[in-house]
C-alpha cells in the first residue's frame, strides 16, 4: 500500500506483521523532491520484485526493487498527463505489447485513464519516455476522481470515488490489450475509496479489497457478475453476525450495495501473495 507521503506498507501474509519501507524519503529526496505515492502495479509478481510506483506530483512511475536493494532502477515519464500527475495504476498484460503489457493511468484532471507501454524489455536509461497508446474517458458525468485501477483476469475494475461512496465500473479488456464496452457497474459504500486490489477465485468469484482514506481500514469483498459485491466471507467470520453500525446508510439491495466491516489485517490473508494497490 502506498503513502501520500511518501512509504510503502508492506503486509506479511504468514504472520500478519506489517512493515514500513522509507526507503524512498531517506535515500531520494535530494534527487527527487518530495514524494506523493497514488498507485503500485507489479507486471510478474511471481517472478520480480519490481514494483512500478505511479507519482501524483510528477507524471512519472518509478520502477523500484522492493525486496533487496531498495532501490530506484528507472523513471519513466509521462506524456499527456499533465502536472496533476498519477492519480491511480493498473498493469494489463497483453501480448499485443512488445513490453509484456499497458500501464493504465488514471488521471484526476479529466476523470480518464491513459493508456502507456513503457520500455521494460529494453537498455534505454534510467530516465526515459512511455509511450502513449489511448486515452479514455469511461464515465464523462459526476465525479472525476479515477482513485482505483485493477485488473484481474481479462477484466478492468475501474473506481470512482465521490467521497461518500464508490462508483465501480467493470470493462473487459480485449486482444489488442484495450478495453472493451462496459460489462457491468456497481456503487459500493466504501467512504473515500483511494486504492483497490482485485483477484479471481474461481470462475465466477472473485475478491475485491478497497483501501478507505477517511476510516484508514480495509474493506473486503466477495464479488460476482449480476449479483455483485457481498461481505467478503473471511471477515464476516472474524466479525460475527452483521448489525447496522451508527452512520451506516441504509440498505439498498436493489442497487446491489454492499454494508463494509472494519477489517482487521487477518482478512488480507484471502488475498494473493502479493498486495498491488492502484
Amino acid at each position: 500500500i502506498v503513502g501520500d507521503g511518501g512509504t510503502l506498507v508492506l503486509v506479511d501474509l504468514e504472520d500478519f506483521t506489517v512493515r514500513e519501507d522509507r526507503a524512498l524519503v531517506e535515500k531520494y529526496t535530494d534527487s527527487y523532491g518530495w514524494f506523493d505515492l497514488e498507485g503500485v502495479a507489479m507486471s510478474n509478481p511471481e517472478k520480480s520484485t519490481f514494483m512500478y510506483i505511479g507519482l501524483e506530483n510528477k507524471p512519472a512511475i518509478l520502477e523500484y526493487e522492493w525486496r533487496s536493494s531498495h532501490r530506484i532502477f528507472r523513471r519513466f515519464d509521462l506524456p499527456g498527463l499533465g502536472g496533476d500527475g498519477v492519480r491511480s495504476l493498473a498493469w494489463v498484460p497483453t501480448e499485443a505489447s512488445s513490453h509484456m503489457g499497458y500501464f493504465y493511468v488514471g488521471s484526476r484532471a479529466v476523470g480518464g485513464i491513459l493508456i502507456y507501454e513503457l520500455p521494460l524489455l529494453e537498455d534505454v536509461g534510467v530516465e526515459v519516455e512511455a509511450t502513449l497508446r489511448d486515452t479514455w474517458i469511461p464515465m464523462r458525468e459526476g465525479t472525476k476522481d479515477v482513485s482505483g485501477l485493477a485488473y484481474s483476469d481479462g477484466y478492468l475494475f475501474v473506481n470512482y470515488n465521490d467521497g461518500v461512496s464508490n462508483h465501480v465500473l467493470i470493462y473487459p479488456i480485449l486482444e489488442n490489450g484495450l478495453y472493451g464496452e462496459l460489462a457491468e457497474q456497481y456503487q459500493v459504500d466504501v467512504s473515500d475509496a483511494q486504492g483497490m486490489v482485485v483477484r479471481k477465485l474461481s470462475h465466477d468469484t472473485w475478491e475485491v479489497l478497497f483501501c478507505s482514506d477517511t476510516d484508514r481500514a480495509v474493506f473486503a469483498y466477495t464479488f460476482h457478475f449480476v449479483t455483485g459485491f457481498e461481505l467478503h466471507s473471511h471477515c464476516a467470520a472474524l466479525l460475527g453476525p452483521d448489525k447496522p453500525r451508527e452512520g451506516d446508510p441504509p440498505s439498498r439491495a436493489e442497487a446491489r450495495w454492499g454494508r463494509p466491516a472494519a477489517v482487521v489485517l487477518a482478512c488480507i490473508a484471502a488475498l494473493a501473495p502479493s498486495l498491488s494497490w492502484a
